[in-house]
């Protein structure tokens, strides 16, 4: 059943990787607009991780504890690949792999209480299904959406930016809320 389970999941998430151009500015509003702080107790969370590329990005540049949620091994071993690579062009310490921890799991079935940042990248079509996980964010938890707003969530989430990201002629909309 669990197979069935993870095989339905990789159909209805298609890997969508958030565009590496993108991830700077995400992390620079965090900084400025929510209280992102280097080298603090803070921590994120990737639901759908994918090659781990933002928390790979929040472990190198913040220092603070980084979790990757994602369902498919061939993404996950890419990610440890990558990780691994940069340790050996010594491009990071490694204190990186104590930083960052990719759980092969079901993003619909976590439990959020622990981290101050959420990131998703996700369709519309599979947010009917997050409201239990976003239920369990603590208050005061900022979530991230890439290229989506989270639509139906008003009642425990609330909205509080729009980021627009111009790269190019492409223009990427991040959404940032803010769990009550």
């Amino acid at each position: 059943m669990a197979d069935y389970h993870k095989f339905i999941s990789k159909l209805s998430l298609p890997y969508l990787g958030t565009p590496p151009e993108a991830i700077p500015p995400i992390f620079d509003t965090l900084t400025k607009r929510f209280n992102l702080r280097c080298d603090s107790s803070q921590s994120l969370i990737d639901l759908g991780s994918g090659n781990g590329r933002i928390i790979i990005y929040s472990a190198i540049h913040y220092g603070i504890k980084s979790v990757g949620i994602e369902i498919d091994e061939v993404l996950i071993e890419e990610a440890y690949e990558k990780i691994q690579s940069l340790k050996m062009r010594k491009q990071v310490s490694g204190n990186l792999t104590k930083l960052i921890n990719i759980q092969n799991e079901d993003l619909f079935m976590q439990n959020l209480q622990e981290f101050d940042f959420i990131y998703i990248y996700s369709l519309p079509s599979m947010q009917r299904s997050l409201n239990h996980v976003f239920i369990t964010a603590k208050s005061q938890a900022v979530i991230i959406s890439f290229n989506y707003e989270l639509n139906g969530f008003e009642s425990y989430l609330n909205y509080e930016y729009c980021l627009d990201i111009k790269y190019g002629k492409k223009i990427w909309k991040v959404f940032f809320y803010r769990k009550r």
